[in-house]
């Protein structure tokens, strides 16, 4: 996207993909704030923000307030100060406010406080940045309880409506975006941030289509969305501006979700057609492709050729030269590619380059699937573009490329359109009544402003506005009878496009949910680049796998259970009524027949359902590993034992009548399909009924073969949790030898598919990848592999440190001793460490003993605990360059943190599989070899990830500690160490590490 000066700070901050005309529409917020005037708006207004003990409403209390009245953007008159809340401030609250003990020690008591704001309020509108927490700390005692009669406006509401395409609706990335005054996270800074981003973000709404801002007023009465009062007011403003503008009362139109939608595709929006030499066709996927010359590849990868030109510090790479050569070769031999190269290769250009010129010249279409969204983005939004650009420049064609995703990333319009019909409702959310409306406005403000991206960063409540409700499925969608398909719809729009471009990027999921149904998800593609390969094999067995899930049948079941036609698809058929019974009375009498008796097996269905999904918790009782006892959520595998259980027995009478009911409605809801084929203005209840049937016959299907049949192709699992409350259960049936489907369903529809990944072979033997995937079993399947190192010098850069004097992890001894070593590591490294464990309890006991030790040196840490949110960890780590933290799988892959913010990585257990894993269980009695074929090499591949994480850049360096022994006393420790990117292995004591970790020095030696 090109755009220019005065639009670049705030492109930084939007999401990749916003259009250029809504990027300057943000741009132009800031100075539109300065001269406008919003009336009531802008009068009496008092901006306030809070400090608390922390989040717990009935726990925690205030620490301080802070308030500013403001007239037309200027503030006039300041509130602040400090509260006593009668317990200690926590540790972890005064590192982010910078408020402690002896700031509140002779502070006014929390109703004092309140007293005196409410006083200096009196009846103006309140506006607060996440207005429901401010709002209950303040009125939740006598002192402020007069406050709940006022106005309360919610600028965080306000944010992610207006501006929904930012990255961030924190106060303090408001502030970057928009070149306000700097937050520091102490209220009367917040405050004065605030002040400044309000009149923005009225602007904001202001720039919204009028018709939008109308309906949005209109969704939730005051006393349900008091943030509402703002689109009511704006909605008024901008009727007098029109009238204005048209000498005479302007017409107003109903809010349209169509005509919104089409607006976003006038002809200014509309992309280029490809041009007929490049744009890929049916019939060309079968034809042979054009590929370039070797010479041609290894030219374009010099410091003035294709590739070179893109980066002003590129560094020719002979690792990425060979990694390109070799997809050269395997696309236009038709022969399929395993590469395994390092970090700092350059991959995504290695495969790049040669399929976009190879899908230039042919006009035929690769396909790149991902595992992470990261990825994903980079190669869409940084590599491609580039690597268009220069092409262009060259005068090779113009490379055309489009990201898909599943149904269920992109809104439904079908169904955001029956939102709109039914307006805004409250939802009971742990105890409250929360109104749909902020969501449903922030949703349609999305679609407003968005071509065909993906919702996946759109800040919703997915409590009070379900993804289900919003999004479809592809059973369930309408297709060609829906009144949206065609440009208007995300997913077939878009999909459209994907037909049409040279280069595919999709994720593993939808890759192998492709292969699942048949081709009908994704454009037929003939050639594929697979990349961070070394989870392929896990996707494709879930997205193979056969699931009979407790909470879909419930939601099945309360569906058909429902008297409303909301939910109900009969009850909605019947409401209809659309045959005429006095010129066709048999047609009527029939149509009633078959919705009645529908309806009628619906009802039943619903009964034998919800008992069949309770009694999945059942099962718990099978559960013989004591380990598992004290774990809410366990993994169950079904095997002889289990099925010959009185439970498993009861289950399965449970599962006869629900399979019978099940075939009931499948016939019944099947008849009435039949009969509605051709009738007029019943296509969307039509493809609802045929959606049940679609849904119930998929589970009358798995209920078969997991609870009646023992197919040796399938390992079968129940994944159940202990809470009686909570419907959480899900029945599966895994693939065991998924490269075995692959080889007759991959491959075959397939010239070439190249795997690549930084961690695929075990040493510099590639047998168990192949043997996972399938490959080398059948011509289709014959496989290359290519083994490439880093480009990075892993040797001199990170040092591997190996404890020989730690007990193992079966071993007395063993927690106290790591948590003493960890405790003295991070206090010789100085922070700027992460430690990846495999066990949550051990990880937060450890948390529990090293935590206090580094506070009282100054230093943080940080744990991966229940509730703590996954991306705060991570842009907490990276801001702090001597933080700390301790982690589970989730950052064991996929987490970088460059330069100093990440100096040391531990690992104090070897990550085995947990041996009471189904799929492990039932490998181990079918190969008594299983665990060494198997569980031993994924555990090598996670390990070198992890160890992936200390070297992302040239200049990174640090120090990889395996403190789990084994590694010295057992046989296979050979093969993990033998597989890490770095040979500078040094077997030591824990003294001799801490030492080595307090000087600091990776290449010296342990004396």
């Amino acid at each position: 996207m090109q755009i220019d000066d005065q639009h670049t700070s705030v492109y930084d901050f939007v999401t990749d993909g916003t259009p250029a005309d809504v990027v300057a529409r943000y741009a132009s917020l800031k100075t539109q704030a300065l001269h406008a005037d919003y009336g009531d708006l802008d009068r009496n207004i008092v901006v306030i923000d809070t400090e608390t003990t922390g989040v717990s409403e009935r726990k925690d209390e205030l620490t301080q307030i802070a308030a500013a009245r403001l007239e037309r953007g200027e503030i006039t008159e300041w509130f602040v100060t400090f509260v006593n809340p009668g317990k200690p401030i926590p540790d972890e609250i005064s590192h982010l406010t910078n408020i402690f003990d002896t700031d509140v020690a002779d502070a006014p008591t929390p109703v004092e406080a309140c007293e005196q704001l409410a006083r200096f309020v009196g009846d103006a509108t309140l506006v607060a940045h996440n207005a429901a927490f401010d709002r209950h700390f303040v009125t939740k005692n006598a002192g402020g309880a007069c406050l709940k009669e006022n106005l309360w406006i919610d600028s965080l509401d306000l944010a992610r409506i207006a501006l929904p395409r930012l990255k961030s609706h924190r106060l303090i990335d408001l502030v970057h975006a928009f070149d306000a005054p700097i937050s520091t996270h102490r209220a009367d800074a917040d405050v004065e941030a605030l002040c400044a981003v309000y009149r923005i973000l009225l602007a904001a709404v202001s720039d919204m289509p009028n018709d939008l801002v109308e309906y949005i007023s209109k969704l939730a009465p005051i006393e349900e969305w008091s943030t509402g009062a703002v689109f009511a007011l704006i909605a008024t403003q901008q009727r007098e501006h029109a009238t204005s503008a048209a000498g005479e009362k302007a017409e107003t139109f109903p809010f349209s979700l169509s005509a919104m939608r089409r607006g976003r595709f006038s002809q200014a929006n509309q992309p280029k057609p490809a041009s007929e030499n490049n744009t890929p066709n049916a019939q060309s996927e079968d034809l042979p492709m054009e590929f370039p010359a070797a010479e041609e590849i290894e030219a374009a990868f010099s410091p003035d050729g294709l590739v070179g030109s893109l980066y002003n510090d590129f560094e020719p790479r002979d690792e990425q030269v060979v990694m390109a050569k070799e997809v050269l070769k395997a696309f236009s031999t038709s022969t399929n590619l395993v590469v395994e190269a390092g970090t700092g290769v350059g991959k995504s250009m290695a495969y790049l380059l040669p399929s976009a010129l190879g899908a230039l010249r042919s006009g035929s279409r690769i396909g790149v699937a991902t595992k992470t969204n990261a990825l994903l983005d980079q190669i869409v939004y940084k590599e491609l573009p580039l690597l268009k650009s220069t092409l262009a420049d060259a005068g090779v064609g113009d490379l055309s490329y489009v990201a898909l995703k599943g149904f269920s990333h992109y809104p439904c319009m079908r169904k955001v359109s029956h939102i709109v019909s039914d307006g805004a409702r409250t939802v009971n959310v742990t105890g409250k009544d929360v109104s749909q409306a902020p969501s449903i406005a922030a949703l349609l403000s999305y679609i407003e402003q968005t071509e065909y991206d993906d919702m996946d960063g759109l800040k919703l409540d997915y409590r009070v506005l379900p993804r289900y409700a919003i999004t479809t499925t592809s059973r369930e969608c309408l297709k060609r009878k829906c009144p949206f398909f065609g440009p208007q719809c995300f997913v077939h729009g878009l999909r459209k496009r994907a037909e049409s471009a040279n280069v595919l990027v999709t994720n593993h999921s939808l890759f192998f949910c492709d292969l699942a149904a048949e081709g009908f998800l994704l454009p037929p593609t003939r050639y594929w680049v697979v990349d961070e390969a070394h989870g392929a094999e896990a996707e494709a067995r879930r997205a193979l796998a056969v699931k009979l899930d407790a909470a879909e049948i419930v939601r099945l079941a309360n569906r058909l259970a429902a008297t409303d036609a909301k939910r109900n698809p009969f009850v909605r058929l019947e409401r209809r009524a659309p045959m005429n019974e006095a010129t066709i009375p048999e047609a009527s009498s029939l149509f009633y027949g078959l919705t009645e008796k529908a309806a009628k097996a619906g009802r039943a269905f619903s009964g034998d359902a919800i008992a069949f999904s309770r009694h999945m918790k059942d099962l718990v009782a099978c559960d013989t590993n004591r380990q598992n006892r004290n774990y809410e959520n366990i993994e169950l595998w079904i095997n002889d034992e289990v099925r010959g259980s009185q439970q498993f027995a009861g289950l399965r009478e449970y599962g006869k009548k629900f399979q019978e009911s099940a075939e009931k409605l499948v016939a019944a809801a099947s008849e009435l399909v039949a009969f509605l084929e051709g009738v007029d203005g019943v296509a969307d209840v039509q493809r609802d009924v045929a959606t049940v049937v679609i849904d119930a016959k998929g589970m009358l299907q798995a209920c078969d073969l997991i609870l009646n049949k023992v197919d040796e192709n399938y390992v079968y699992a129940a994944k159940l949790s202990r809470k009686p409350e909570r419907v959480a259960e899900c029945l599966e049936a895994l693939i065991v030898n998924i490269g075995a489907t692959l080889d007759e369903t991959l491959y075959e529809k397939t010239h070439s598919v190249v795997y690549a990944s930084a961690t695929i072979a075990v040493g510099d033997d590639f047998k168990n990848f192949l043997g996972a995937m399938g490959l080398g079993e059948t011509e289709e399947s014959r496989a290359n592999t290519c083994m490439l190192g880093s480009s990075y010098d892993f040797d001199k850069n990170m040092q591997v440190l190996v404890l020989t004097d730690i007990p193992e992890p079966n071993q007395p001894g063993y927690l106290e001793t790591l948590e003493d070593f960890l405790m003295q590591a991070h206090l010789a490294q100085n922070g700027s460490m992460l430690t990846l464990f495999t066990n949550r309890r051990e990880m937060e006991e450890c948390f529990g003993a090293v935590d206090p030790s580094l506070k009282e040196a100054g230093l943080r840490l940080v744990c991966q605990k229940w509730g703590v949110s996954t991306k705060g960890l991570r842009d907490d780590f990276l801001k702090d360059e001597h933080l700390s933290l301790f982690a589970l799988k989730s950052f064991w892959e996929g987490f970088d943190a460059p330069g100093a913010t990440l100096k040391g990585v531990v690992i104090p257990k070897l990550p085995f599989a947990k041996p009471t894993d189904p799929l492990s269980c039932e490998r181990a009695v079918r190969d008594s070899s299983a665990w060494s074929h198997y569980t031993l090499p994924q555990a090598v591949i996670e390990v070198k990830q992890a160890a992936g994480r200390l070297i992302r850049s040239q200049t990174d360096s640090g120090t990889l500690v395996l403190a789990d022994k084994r590694l010295v006393t057992k046989g296979y420790g050979r093969v993990f160490l033998r597989s890490l990117p770095s040979k500078n292995i040094v077997k030591c004591t824990r003294a001799e590490a801490i030492e080595a970790l307090r000087r600091g020095v990776v290449s010296s030696a342990i004396q």
